[in-house]
């Protein structure tokens, strides 16, 4: 069979590449032809709480935002111990190097697209459906990812498969990436979900939203990295050229790192000997510049790692390295469930900062860790399998 795939892709985001890889390599390992179609929506459903009267824009709340974000975005103001001034000055400073790393870290996660990923020389948005290429293939497949996040501008009915039948819809652990869905979104999120045979999510708190919206069961599975055996992943990390061989703490931030986290951190490091390496931060452009392939190589050979990010802590787990997890919030919302499904399912619910910083940090318990792999595998192989099967009797 051949299988679209409808996920994030082509991001400079570790965890997005390396899940669209995951699923691509799962479905081939199937026996199945898996290509990535790039969604180049960038009007989703955003924005229909984006259509504000202007008197609505003149509330101080909203132009505070507004400046924080773009700000922000300019000025690299990303962590709490980034001040304004101190920002713009060090950006100023530094403009030719933060450029340099920032085409760097583009061209790391270009190469990894162009050559790890097997996908369409076409791509699909709300506004054009390449209905002759799409005739072509024989099931669609979105997820994993946060490709039901509506706070993401993609996100569409694209995200949702509504452009091909429903004989012809599968999903692979797709994730809302929210607790709780806005108001604005449920119905059209009600309509688009009914119209699947069977639903897989990542999380739990995916399955009950699913449940609130449209009365429909789904299925919690792994995300898609879990999914693919770990010697999959060894043959395709590699070394970064900067410094690796002295131990090292592994950060990963995709929200704000608070004083409170950096004080933490370095504490340990200090106990441990380490020194600390810190990705997607362009106060140390060597490390930016890092992709996939040596994000996967920077996990597996850390000393600890300590992240926000889901997919950090899924390559600690599956490479058996010492970690402790933190909560990130994004548009004002918690994202902290799919973390916590994740902890649940290895047992391993004490691994968060909360929990850490009030007790001694310790070795992880891994012991576990073989049989639950195993068997979450099992799981999403045997759900991909009945989806298929149940779409083609249908």
């Amino acid at each position: 069979m051949k299988i679209g795939i409808i996920t994030l892709s082509k991001g400079e985001n570790y965890g997005g590449s390396l899940q669209n890889y995951a699923v691509m390599k799962v479905y081939e390992n199937l026996g199945h032809e898996a290509l990535t179609i790039f969604d180049s929506t960038r009007q989703g459903i955003r924005v229909e709480k984006e259509k504000e009267s202007t008197l609505a824009k003149l509330r101080p709340s909203y132009i505070k935002a507004v400046f924080k974000v773009r700000t922000g975005t300019k000025y690299h103001i990303k962590n709490q111990r980034d001040r304004l001034i101190p920002s713009i000055i060090r950006a100023k400073k530094n403009a030719s190097v933060i450029a340099e790393a920032k085409r760097g870290r583009t061209a790391s996660f270009s190469h990894f697209w162009d050559n790890y990923i097997k996908h369409t020389d076409f791509n699909i948005n709300i506004n054009s459906i390449p209905e002759k290429e799409i005739e072509d293939f024989d099931f669609f497949s979105v997820g994993s990812d946060q490709v039901w996040n509506p706070t993401y501008p993609s996100t569409s009915g694209i995200k949702f498969l509504n452009f091909v039948p429903k004989s012809k819809k599968l999903t692979f652990s797709p994730s809302f990436g929210l607790g709780e869905l806005p108001e604005y979104v449920k119905e059209s999120y009600s309509k688009w979900l009914q119209d699947f045979n069977l639903i897989s999510v990542r999380e739990e708190r995916g399955a009950e939203l699913i449940r609130d919206l449209c009365n429909k069961d789904a299925k919690v599975i792994c995300d898609p990295t879990i999914a693919l055996p770990l010697e999959y992943w060894k043959a395709i990390e590699v070394k970064p050229e900067f410094e690796t061989d002295k131990p090292y703490i592994l950060t990963y931030f995709l929200g704000n790192e608070t004083n409170s986290y950096r004080r933490y951190i370095e504490k340990i490091a200090k106990e441990k000997d380490c020194r600390i390496i810190n990705l997607l931060e362009l106060r140390e452009p060597q490390h930016y510049t890092a992709g996939p392939r040596e994000f996967l190589y920077l996990v597996h050979h850390a000393e600890a790692v300590f992240t926000d990010s889901f997919h950090a802590a899924v390559f600690s787990i599956l490479y058996k390295r010492d970690f402790v997890v933190f909560d990130r919030v994004e548009w004002g919302s918690s994202m902290g469930s799919r973390l916590k499904t994740l902890l649940s399912m290895f047992s391993l619910e004490h691994r968060t900062y909360e929990n850490m910083k009030v007790s001694a940090f310790s070795p992880v318990d891994f012991s576990q860790t073989e049989a639950v792999i195993e068997r979450e595998q099992k799981k999403a192989v045997d759900f991909i399998k009945h989806s298929i099967e149940t779409n083609l009797q249908s």
